[in-house]
């Protein structure tokens, strides 16, 4: 058979075949099986009898019976033949390029193709043999409880065989290899990008900005995968800075600017002095502007060291007050937990919507040398509460008198008075810290004594659900009154 057209292949160390279907090039396959090791291929050999890949999801065996779906893939149990969707692959990886301040979609789309075998494998190796032959007889992409009893017994498989496949390490690996032909997936890319060109000019600034630069990258072959603002941006958009932009919407373009000129400036007199700027490639546009460019191997060379000369160089006077801010209210005054405020503390400091707590939170810390100082009244707290009991409280301050009222108002109105079902937590606490209905909570609160001796009254008091109340009053609940309780 002509080499060429030969769809069909089996790997080293593979007893299972890969049927391409002419719709990806054998070697993307061989170059990710390459990287595990001979007991996960052994098991492989074990539980798989082939591979083939389709288009899309109009080869889904939805309704049939021995077949389970996943994202991006099916399993035949019948042929023991795993099913990889590309386009499923495709769109994945499309997404998280869309979302990513930087990177060639190409290299996003090799990565998902990569994740989703490495995945499939990582699924596969674990499947219990005897139970698999009982697969055959049910539909598996039913939302059943047998269904997922069923499915986690029947990939849990460990008997003298506990793998462990170090999937990151594999991916990281993966990361690092140029791009290869991608056949069908370049199809897909092709068809994407001219999808973006007919819709760009009502796309947002910041897709139109990543459209432009992939079609730069597609002149320049694939070979620069990265123009310099996309790494400023990789060092200014992560853990370190980002709270600035996620809780500063009203302030972003700002915030933006400033850091991403001072990232810029960094980052250049870095290459200057370790003489990476050789390594750029200027292009011009049609408007003869210039734009550097990157290869993949120089980004990865020196993403990490960029990112850290950013964190250690970039100066902002409200983030060095944050830093002291976060330490300062790192304990819950409540559950008395400690360290668990980080993400309260960006939404405190860096939102608008509680500059008021601010103001205050930031007065008490100008008083005092710690939070303890604070909270030596057992019968009062103050600070920033984690996430569970800022639910409860939604104040910053208060009497510990009053979450035991409201623990007791839960608890007492429970139950709808109508159907007896239970209430939702979120529901009874929305209810209770609703101004509008402060003078219906004050009358359930003063109630709540005669609920408990409810027994020897001929009354029923209650909050009810909202199934009921919509289903009696014909609208969502928000309009209480007090009839619509006794």
């Amino acid at each position: 058979m002509n080499q060429a057209k030969t769809t069909i292949f089996y790997s080293k160390r593979c007893n299972f075949f890969v049927d391409t279907n002419n719709l990806v090039n054998f070697q993307m396959v061989e170059t990710i099986i390459n990287k595990f090791d001979d007991k996960t291929i052994n098991r492989l050999n074990e539980v798989l009898n082939g591979i083939k890949f389709y288009v899309g999801g109009h080869h889904w065996h939805i309704n049939d019976k021995g077949y389970i779906k996943y994202p991006a893939f099916e399993f035949n149990f019948h042929e023991r033949m795993l099913l990889i969707h590309l386009h499923k692959i495709f769109d994945l990886g499309y997404k998280r390029w869309k979302s990513m301040m930087y990177g060639a979609l190409r290299r996003f789309i090799w990565e998902s193709f990569c994740h989703e075998i490495i995945m499939t494998v990582v699924h596969m190796i674990k499947l219990d043999l005897n139970l698999a032959e009982h697969a055959k007889e049910y539909f598996l992409n039913e939302d059943t409880n047998f269904n997922y009893k069923f499915i986690s017994e029947l990939f849990s498989y460990e008997e003298n065989f506990p793998l462990r496949v170090n999937f990151i390490e594999i991916n990281n690996s993966l990361w690092h290899e140029l791009i290869p032909y991608l056949g069908f997936l370049d199809v897909l890319h092709k068809r994407k990008i001219n999808q973006l060109k007919d819709t760009i000019n009502k796309s947002k600034p910041f897709l139109k900005i990543k459209f432009f630069n992939e079609l730069r990258k597609q002149k320049l072959k694939y070979e620069y995968e990265y123009n310099f603002s996309e790494l400023v941006n990789y060092c200014i958009h992560n853990d370190y800075f980002e709270s600035f932009f996620t809780n500063n919407w009203e302030m972003y373009r700002k915030i933006h600017r400033e850091f991403y000129y001072k990232a810029k400036r960094l980052i250049l007199k870095f290459f200057k002095q370790y003489n990476i700027t050789d390594e750029l490639k200027e292009y011009k546009d049609s408007a003869n502007r210039s734009h550097y460019f990157l290869t993949h191997k120089t980004f990865e060379r020196v993403k990490s060291a960029c990112l850290q000369t950013c964190i250690v160089n970039i100066k902002n006077k409200s983030l060095e007050e944050f830093t002291y801010f976060r330490e300062f209210y790192s304990k819950c005054p409540i559950c008395k937990q400690e360290n668990i405020n980080l993400t309260n503390c960006e939404k405190f400091y860096f939102s608008l919507k509680y500059s008021f707590f601010k103001e205050i939170l930031f007065e008490k810390m100008n008083e005092f040398e710690s939070l303890d100082e604070i909270n030596v009244d057992d019968e009062y707290f103050f600070g920033i509460p984690c996430d569970d009991c800022f639910e409860i409280v939604r104040n910053i301050q208060g009497k510990y008198l009053d979450l035991n009222q409201v623990d007791n108002f839960m608890i007492t109105y429970s139950t709808c008075p109508l159907c007896g079902a239970k209430n939702h937590r979120s529901y009874l606490l929305s209810f209770y810290h609703d101004d509008k209905q402060k003078r219906l909570r004050d009358y359930l609160i003063q109630t709540m004594e005669l609920i408990k001796k409810k027994k020897n009254y001929k009354i029923n008091i209650g909050i009810p659900c909202c199934v009921c109340f919509k289903n009696v009053f014909g609208e969502e609940p928000g309009n209480f009154n007090l009839n619509y309780l006794l």
